[in-house]
């Protein structure tokens, strides 16, 4: 499985696509914030004297969570290795799409056939990116670590006019989920165990649920919309220094290494006042929170990580391949 740190646009996948007795899942089954004074769910992970891994846990974190949200995982209906989520009890419903976030080891983005709408003047309408059916699994070609592996987080830190990359850090599921529930969209910690900053982003959770999607493009969740305008502030926990507002593109943010920056927050008023599906220049609109199976050609193949290294992992958990992304809003 290829994995990296690099940019941490979590949009949180830790759920199941639909609930049933014995079914395990974000914001349900045992990870729901308050189990009450005999709660059933411990036992599901964590053992008083005889555990394997730190916090008591009953195995390395990666390989506990992957029980249940794995490829031969039944305990909930998301497979977040293959990024495809499933129906009914068990997944005896089968496979029912693919997930919003991607996957850690497979994913089911048509990386190479979007589909944008534009009027007469060239004007971005609306866009398509095409899920893959459930039987074309594709190898991730980048994905955030979830093994505790260390790995850069590239622009992690503050402004710097020497050239700093990023901290290197070690992310496992719960760095950015809170496997006991808290009320927030997709048990989202409103600070990543990583994250250099103290000040937290909370979002409200979905009181519908989405976990699959038919389109890539439609990075927003409209069952809550102020995921949209959040997601950024949130990502940029760890990655601080891509948080950039409006005009950053020709901005000196003086830093010697993320100096100039496109732009990926903006505010809750701008956001308001733009037409549905709002506003979109934000980290997850053309980055997955899991993996990709993005693939980059001759030219975006040699794209280099900020401290310069070509390797064979530059698809950067973007949605389309080649940096199709860039193509899709600006139409050059």
């Amino acid at each position: 499985m290829r994995k990296s740190a690099r940019f941490a646009f979590v949009v949180g996948c830790v759920v199941s696509l639909s609930i049933g007795v014995g079914t395990a899942a974000a914001d349900n089954g045992p990870h729901v914030k308050g189990q009450g004074l005999t709660p059933d769910t411990c036992a599901a992970c964590h053992r008083a004297h005889t555990g394997k891994a730190p916090y008591n846990l009953k195995e390395n974190q990666e390989a506990l969570c992957f029980t249940c949200h794995g490829t031969t995982g039944t305990g909930s209906n998301l497979d977040v290795q293959d990024g495809v989520g499933y129906s009914g009890t068990g997944r005896s419903g089968g496979a029912a799409g693919a997930l919003r976030g991607g996957g850690f080891k497979y994913a089911l983005i048509n990386t190479s056939e979007p589909k944008p709408v534009r009027t007469e003047t060239g004007k971005l309408v609306e866009a398509t990116i095409p899920a893959l059916g459930t039987s074309e699994l594709k190898e991730t070609t980048s994905a955030h670590s979830v093994d505790e592996s260390s790995q850069i987080a590239w622009g992690n830190g503050p402004i710097s006019s020497t050239s700093e990359m990023g901290k290197s850090i070690s992310l496992t599921c719960g760095s950015c989920h809170d496997p006991h529930g808290n009320g927030n969209y997709r048990i989202l910690r409103p600070i990543p165990t990583e994250a250099g900053t103290k000040t937290e982003v909370k979002i409200p959770d979905a009181t519908t649920k989405v976990y699959t999607t038919t389109n890539y493009w439609a990075s927003w969740d409209t069952n809550q919309m102020e995921f949209e305008y959040k997601v950024s502030e949130w990502c940029t926990q760890c990655h601080t220094r891509l948080l950039a507002g409006s005009g950053s593109g020709n901005a000196n943010s003086g830093d010697a290494t993320y100096t100039y920056r496109h732009r990926t927050s903006y505010t809750k008023e701008e956001w308001e006042k733009s037409a549905p599906p709002k506003a979109k220049p934000n980290c997850i609109q053309c980055h997955v929170a899991h993996g990709t199976d993005a693939t980059m050609g001759a030219n975006a193949s040699q794209v280099a990580y900020p401290n310069g290294v070509v390797g064979k992992e530059t698809s950067f958990l973007l949605r389309l391949d080649n940096r199709g992304v860039c193509q899709t809003c600006h139409n050059k």
